[in-house]
């Protein structure tokens, strides 16, 4: 008897060190962006370990992948990608990898928005992904613009669709790792009840705006789907469409400071990862506070106050109802 207590001490001891919950990591996923793998993550838990193909405080549109990238994605069980013509870049690196890499478009059967056309009634209208040419491409002789699809792809500024985010990301995971698809689905629940709780905690801080003063001005269009969900008017972006690599030139400056002070902005907002010169003249000629510290296409990083997704929601709302609550 004295053999078996000193084998079931043993047992305890080693049991005892043994971190709990600790589990088996199933998959090995990259996601393309900081933002996407943060959700990701969220889901799955130990189970996962995802890795982002571009690192924190980057602007995505400036990406350009390298070979080790491409080793990533190989060695990867799954890619998950945003969709929605966002990916642009990725085309040439996954040519470069080959075939056969399970990659996941999170953003499948959520409805888009179409680039907002300043000059229309119907701006900020919901259309279907499959009315929408949403794949861009690259030119390939040198002087062309980069061209863009008709799909606005920031689809993660509003917290909703993110929930149709989570619910893809764990039929991907179950599908791929059937044996803890319970884990997976009970992870996607306990992160969808926190993005819902988000998204009331902004509609309170947009209660505080007056309606009259929800108006934005950005460096890009990427704050389409939170104004559609918010109530808020986009009235002008600085530069044409999704990307940030556009140019302003004189002509269209001067036609933005005269919008600006028609409608009588309370403030245009920039991105950390924008270079605010632009915006800082458009600001001074027209007489409006300029805000250069949102976040838009990642992370921030550790210490930043945009280091998961809901906190990067948290921060933007927030900065975005003090600007336009100030006083004239």
């Amino acid at each position: 008897m004295r053999w078996r207590r000193g084998f079931l001490l043993v047992l305890l001891v080693f049991a005892l060190r043994l971190p709990v919950g600790a589990q088996e990591v199933q998959l090995n996923v990259v996601a393309t962006t900081t933002i996407l793998a943060d959700v990701a993550q969220n889901v799955g838990g130990d189970l996962v370990n995802i890795t982002p193909l571009l690192p924190s405080d980057t602007d995505t549109h400036a990406y350009e992948p390298s070979a080790d990238d491409a080793v990533r994605v190989a060695r990867a069980d799954m890619l998950l990608t945003v969709g929605a013509g966002y990916e642009v870049f990725l085309g040439g690196l996954l040519e470069n990898v080959g075939g056969g890499i399970n990659t996941v478009e999170v953003s499948r059967g959520l409805e888009l928005l179409g680039f907002v056309d300043h000059e229309a009634d119907d701006r900020n209208t919901p259309v279907s992904d499959a009315a929408l040419d949403c794949e861009g491409h690259e030119h390939e002789e040198e002087g062309e613009e980069h061209h863009e699809g008709e799909c606005d792809p920031h689809i993660w500024m509003n917290p909703q669709n993110v929930v149709g985010w989570v619910y893809n990301i764990v039929e991907a995971f179950s599908d791929a790792d059937p044996n803890n698809a319970d884990t997976y689905r009970a992870n996607g629940d306990v992160y969808i009840a926190q993005l819902e709780a988000l998204d009331a905690e902004i509609e309170q801080m947009v209660a505080e705006i007056p309606e009259g003063r929800r108006i934005l001005v950005t460096h890009h269009a990427f704050m389409g789907y939170f104004a559609e969900r918010y109530g808020f008017d986009v009235v002008a972006t600085i530069l044409p469409g999704s990307s940030t690599g556009g140019e302003v030139d004189p002509q269209s400056l001067a036609e933005l400071i005269a919008l600006v002070q028609e409608v009588r902005v309370p403030a245009i907002f920039t991105e950390t990862s924008a270079n605010p010169q632009i915006a800082e003249v458009l600001a001074q000629e027209s007489g409006v506070a300029v805000v250069t510290s949102l976040y838009s296409e990642s992370l921030g990083g550790e210490d930043s106050p945009a280091s998961t997704y809901i906190d990067l929601m948290r921060y933007n709302a927030r900065t975005i109802a003090d600007a336009l609550s100030a006083p004239e």
